[in-house]
């Protein structure tokens, strides 16, 4: 019995040593893909980097472009300024000239109905005295003279009211153009920050789901140098009891020389190792061996507690989705008027054409409708502006190169963020008649 004790206590030691072994190499093999994860999270941090780099490239490729923009802002300022004076210049002069159609006519009619002659003639023959046909003569010469200066001022006030028609064409032109090359400049901008900004969101997401695994490996690792060393320490407490166990087999087995063995009353059979019989249960018992701690009873696992509750998630409730209608928009877009214009502006701190209307949008109906004119065409199906109702898109100038857009009213009348130096206002047809519609 001593012997097999002593053998249970060796095979226990030479598994607890054969279950240690694995637990080292999972521990390793944690501590290389530990290492992987670092390398990864090295390598995204160096994108993250690259991609920084990108983003301060881009930012001054944004203060270039805001740069050029305030240029073309102050000019288009200047142009809006001169063609207004144009305005007022094209005003005056036809006033001027429907004045002056009014003298003529009314001299012409003065002549007709008081038999006035205009012929030289006439006026010599019927002059008193040679005196007074000299005077009839410089009389006539100085009202065909002021006629004559009167119809040559005329022609000469239309030539220049056409003239300044045309100039204030080729302004509003120029006007049109700047503000093309401002929406192309917003809409390369935003399609730069976008890409950029899915770029960083993406490498920030493998860096966090890294970083994740990271704390997970590590955790694993810590689970097995822990178990590692629980193991260990039952290996030592094994190779103890192996020990102790030899040991005590070595002196019983001394003292077993140095005693005389006791004559057996049964051949082959000492008192010691004959079993007996258990008078109260009729049983035989097994000899001690002396050892207490070996054929330990293993523990009960405890019960559950049947009276704990189990809590089932709650459902989150999803709010209603709310419709957004053109008179929603309209109401919208009628707490804004008053706000002033920013070139790229997109908050109620200041707004430009398309940054306004993409801004009601969102705010009445939950639609992105885009964050420049050109993307904002395709929001809708095209129509003809005087089928444009309340809510709908309205755009200046060719689809695909549009650079201004309002928001319809119905009647001929639109609000929108005008140009610099102006705030958000109601605007008519009958000033400045978009190109087409959109409806929404």
């Amino acid at each position: 019995m001593k012997k097999s004790l002593l053998s249970t206590v060796m095979i226990c030691s030479l598994a607890l040593t054969t279950v240690a072994s694995p637990l080292v190499a999972t521990a390793d093999s944690l501590d290389d893909q530990i290492a992987e994860q670092n390398q990864k999270i090295s390598d995204l941090q160096n994108q993250q980097a690259d991609v920084q780099s990108q983003i301060s490239s881009l930012q001054a490729e944004v203060d270039t472009i805001n740069g050029k923009a305030e240029d073309l802002l102050a000019k288009q300022k200047d142009l809006f300024k001169k063609s207004d004076a144009l305005k007022a210049e094209i005003e005056n002069l036809k006033e001027r000239i429907a004045k002056r159609e009014d003298a003529i006519t009314s001299q012409a009619r003065d002549v007709q109905v008081n038999g006035g002659s205009s012929n030289f003639i006439d006026a010599v023959l019927n002059a008193d005295s040679f005196t007074d046909a000299i005077g009839r003569v410089q009389a006539m010469n100085t009202i065909v003279q002021a006629n004559n200066d009167l119809v040559e001022q005329q022609k000469q006030d239309k030539e220049d009211v056409e003239a300044k028609q045309a100039e204030n064409k080729k302004q509003l032109e120029e006007i049109a153009a700047n503000q093309a090359e401002l929406e192309n400049q917003k809409g390369e901008l935003i399609g730069k920050q976008a890409d950029l900004n899915v770029l960083t969101t993406t490498l920030a997401a493998e860096q966090a789901t890294a970083e994740d695994k990271k704390s997970d490996l590590n955790k694993q690792k810590e689970a097995a140098i822990a178990e590692q060393k629980r193991v260990q320490e039952e290996a030592k407490r094994a190779e103890e009891a192996r020990a102790a166990a030899a040991a005590q087999a070595e002196k019983e087995a001394a003292e077993k020389t140095e005693t005389p063995a006791t004559p057996s009353t049964e051949q082959g059979t000492t008192p010691s190792e004959t079993p007996t019989d258990n008078p109260s249960t009729g049983t035989q018992t097994e000899p001690s061996t002396g050892d207490g701690n070996v054929g330990e009873t293993p523990s009960t696992p405890t019960t559950p507690d049947n009276n704990v509750v189990e809590q089932k998630p709650t459902t989150p409730v999803t709010p209603p989705a709310g419709s957004g209608t053109g008179a929603a928009v309209v109401a919208e877009a009628y707490k804004y008027i008053g706000v002033p214009y920013v070139w790229g502006g997109k908050t109620p701190s200041g707004f430009d054409c398309s940054g306004f209307t993409s801004y009601v949008y969102r705010q009445a109906t939950g639609r992105e409708i885009g964050g420049w004119t050109v993307p904002q065409e395709s929001a809708g199906t095209r129509i003809s502006i005087n089928d444009a109702q309340p809510g709908d898109l309205l755009f200046w100038g060719p689809q695909g190169g549009t650079h201004h857009v309002a928001i319809a009213l119905g009647g001929g009348q639109y609000i929108h963020a005008p140009q610099p130096g102006e705030n958000v206002k109601i605007g008519s047809y009958a000033w400045y008649a978009p190109d087409f519609a959109v409806r929404m």
